[in-house]
């Protein structure tokens, strides 16, 4: 298990490294979510990342922060993991989605991210970056990247979307979206080289009508019920982080063929055709609130995100449901 641990993170290290920002292809629109409270002015659809900015609007600090990321990566490339580090702020955030088990992770501060370069120079990681817009103090990338563990599999180079935040000429968070198509191609590679857990025994007893996420740290978590009710299903929200203005939690039903690697992914852009809203609020920083809505099948995913940058801050699922 230690063994697999250890590569687990490594072709993470790898991907976090995957950057862009394609303008999202058009989706069939998501269904309406069915909760009690009024819908919100702007859909989750809308806010999951990033809008692309309008060209006329940019200026030289746009230009700047571009070049503040490029040299971050030129140093990582060149093996100067110290040099790399110099462009990060000390409490910057991470957050990588599309990897197994749960597609999503995150790493706060320098320390944490040191570890993860380091392994990266340790496995010939080489990082191809295109900046594709900039906007403010976001600055939105594709990338593709080469590690020692997908040259392996035979999938090098993977490709991603990013965005990065900088502020006072130092990147604050950055999120990286491995690509539907890379997705498609790392899944069954890794899963050969490394055949999944067995999964948990079916649930037996009655679900819980009841559940409640929390936003704090930078991360949303959810007491994860066993099982959820058929029936009405109260979602207690409560966001005790203040520093970012947005929030957002969305519980979707899938297509049986799709699971929360795909939604995570996906989440680059409006919601997919093949995901169901069964819960769209937006409760305010500080805020704690409770939302209730009609629940008929399963199983249920969870979907949090921050703005700004438009970013996933947690996910969870599958959560079964019974009558």
């Amino acid at each position: 298990m230690k063994t697999q641990l250890i590569v687990l993170i490594t072709v993470l290290i790898a991907s976090m490294c995957l950057a862009g920002c394609v303008e999202p292809t058009t989706q069939p629109p998501p269904t309406q979510p069915q909760a009690t409270q009024a819908p919100p002015t702007q859909s989750l659809a809308t806010q999951v990342p990033p809008t692309k900015p309008p060209v006329s609007q940019k200026t030289p600090q746009d230009k700047l922060n571009a070049e503040i990321v490029q040299k971050m990566v030129d140093k990582l490339n060149a093996g100067d993991v110290e040099g790399s580090l110099a462009y990060f702020a000390d409490d910057a955030t991470i957050y990588l989605y599309g990897f197994p088990p749960t597609g999503f992770e995150l790493y706060t501060g320098k320390d944490q991210i040191r570890a993860f370069w380091q392994d990266m120079v340790n496995n010939h990681f080489q990082w191809e970056v295109k900046v594709t817009s900039t906007w403010g103090d976001l600055v939105n990338l594709q990338a593709k990247t080469w590690h020692d563990f997908t040259r392996q599999l035979g999938i090098a180079p993977l490709e991603y979307n990013d965005i990065y935040q900088v502020i006072g000429g130092k990147i604050t968070s950055y999120g990286s979206w491995l690509t539907e198509d890379s997705l498609a191609r790392f899944r069954p590679a890794f899963a050969a080289a490394m055949p999944p857990e067995p999964t948990s025994t079916p649930v037996s007893g009655p679900g819980v009508s009841e559940m409640t996420v929390t936003i704090a740290g930078g991360l949303c978590t959810t007491d994860n019920p066993v099982a959820l009710k058929a029936g009405e299903v109260t979602v207690n929200v409560n966001v005790e982080d203040q520093d970012r203005p947005n929030y957002a939690v969305g519980l979707f039903n899938l297509d049986p063929a799709k699971d929360l690697l795909d939604l995570t992914v996906a989440l680059y852009g409006a919601p997919p055709y093949w995901s169901n809203f069964l819960l769209e609020v937006y409760p305010g920083p500080g805020q704690s609130e409770s939302y209730t809505f009609t629940l008929e099948k399963g199983p249920v995913y969870m979907i949090c995100l921050s703005k700004p940058p438009d970013l996933i801050i947690g996910n969870a699922g599958p959560i079964p449901v019974v009558p």
